[in-house]
């Protein structure tokens, strides 16, 4: 498993190689081309308010979530970042996640071993999340699938479940009898409400769009977001994220073009607002780098 991870980590360091940024930026490009030309006809004209909602509060409130649950996993390391550092982390790995540039795990990961937490653990660690990430990612999609497409609901349901059981092990080994319970179910809270909100950005997006998507199979698609992001050799999941949504969209009863653009133009949305805010903290964290690069300085 160990070894597992560390390709996996390798891989996802090596994203910054510029061939394969310009392999996903063109399937990127490429997909949106495709699904645009592709999409049915729209006599309405654009709901921009829903766009600025998903923009504007969806995202903002997946970061609070992001935040929680690096903090839920610095805590699960012994270690206890101050609130700011861990906005700053979170931010900036949201933002990377969605840049040709090593994402969210490597930020994290990072911060970890300047704390000191061994590597092995950070590893478990951010294996352990993203298992629960991605269970409860096919969980939520296979529940709402259920009764208008069994099989894939079912399927879904089934891998999603697998995912958590073997997350929820990891985890059991890798705390204290004390804390387990607590931290499963704080964990779980934080995935389902992750996921949610995921869903319900893509469904204001298409909603926004005029597209006749119902929250349910904008639960399923939020499987595309999850999948995309556990790919380590390209960067961000640029283009895989579209090009999974599109497989997706039929099988839950809608074109795979209308899936395909719903998709990038949250990515822009996201990208948008990721990069107000990660400058914002940039500013207000100037101050702080600042100061410890006096002291640093003093004691040597």
């Amino acid at each position: 498993m160990r070894a597992l991870l560390d390709r996996v980590l390798r891989a996802r360091e090596g994203s910054q190689n510029p061939w394969l940024l310009i392999v996903a930026l063109g399937a990127f490009i490429a997909f949106t081309i495709l699904g645009i030309r592709a999409l049915p006809h729209i006599d309405k004209p654009i709901r921009w308010e829903l766009i600025v909602v998903a923009g504007l509060i969806c995202v903002p409130v997946i970061v609070v979530l992001n935040a929680l649950e690096f903090r839920l996993m610095a805590h699960f390391a012994h270690h206890h970042p101050p609130m700011l550092e861990i906005v700053q982390i979170t931010v900036l790995g949201s933002a990377a996640n969605l840049l040709p540039m090593p994402g969210a795990v490597m930020v994290r990961l990072s911060n970890l071993r300047k704390a000191g937490v061994r590597v092995t653990r950070g590893l478990n660690l951010t294996a352990i999340i993203g298992l629960a990430w991605l269970g409860t990612a096919g969980v939520l999609g296979g529940v709402v699938q259920l009764w208008s497409h069994t099989a894939f609901g079912l399927t879904a349901l089934a891998i999603g479940a697998t995912l958590l059981s073997i997350g929820t092990l990891m985890l059991w080994r890798a705390l204290e009898p004390g804390v387990r319970v607590a931290g499963a179910l704080e964990l779980l809270s934080i995935e389902c409400g992750f996921i949610l909100m995921q869903a319900l950005r893509l469904f204001l997006v298409a909603a926004a769009l005029r597209f006749d998507v119902s929250y349910a199979q904008t639960t399923t698609l939020a499987i595309a977001t999850v999948a995309a992001a556990a790919i380590g050799f390209l960067p961000s999941g640029l283009g895989a994220r579209e090009g999974m949504a599109a497989l997706l969209a039929p099988i839950v009863g809608f074109p795979a073009a209308v899936g395909l653009v719903i998709t990038a133009v949250d990515r822009l949305v996201s990208l948008a607002v990721l990069s107000v805010l990660a400058g914002i903290v940039t500013i207000t964290t100037r101050r702080q780098r600042r100061e410890q690069l006096l002291v640093g300085a003093e004691g040597d």
